[in-house]
């Protein structure tokens, strides 16, 4: 009997530190697209000027803003607007270029926003902006 337990609790050590490693080699979250809170790697759009108000925060590529909307944070002006032609300013917290347009599917006029800027749109771009797409280039 006393061998059994031994075993199982020698078992049972070895389960828990495999899983302890596994849990640390996953490290911090990854970016979450579309939860309304910029992270790292991510392109936002404001719904005000000076990175103010709700945030459309993207991983990848959006071409229509058509059915997206402002989520967050809690309680912030311009929650549960429309996105599309209603962006005040954007911060781009990725690692590439993102380009945006106001037109669906990268049309109309089309921006470049570099890693790691934040800034008010545009005149040709405020209440303008209808997708976006990151480059890799």
């Amino acid at each position: 009997m006393n061998k059994v337990i031994r075993k199982l609790t020698t078992g049972c050590v070895a389960a828990v530190s495999v899983g302890a490693v596994l849990v640390a080699a996953a490290g911090p979250s990854a970016a979450t697209e579309r939860n309304g809170y910029l992270e790292n790697s991510e392109f936002g759009l404001y719904y005000n000027s000076n990175s103010g108000g709700c945030v459309f925060d993207l991983y990848g590529s959006d071409w229509n803003f058509t059915n997206d909307y402002f989520t967050g944070p809690y309680d912030c002006a311009g929650i549960a607007g429309l996105v599309d032609d209603d962006t005040a300013s954007y911060r781009n917290r990725d690692t590439y270029t993102w380009r945006v347009a106001t037109d669906i599917n990268l049309g109309g006029l089309v921006g470049s926003i570099p890693s790691g800027y934040v800034g008010n749109a545009s005149i040709n771009f405020k209440n303008k902006i209808s997708s976006a797409t990151f480059r890799s280039d």
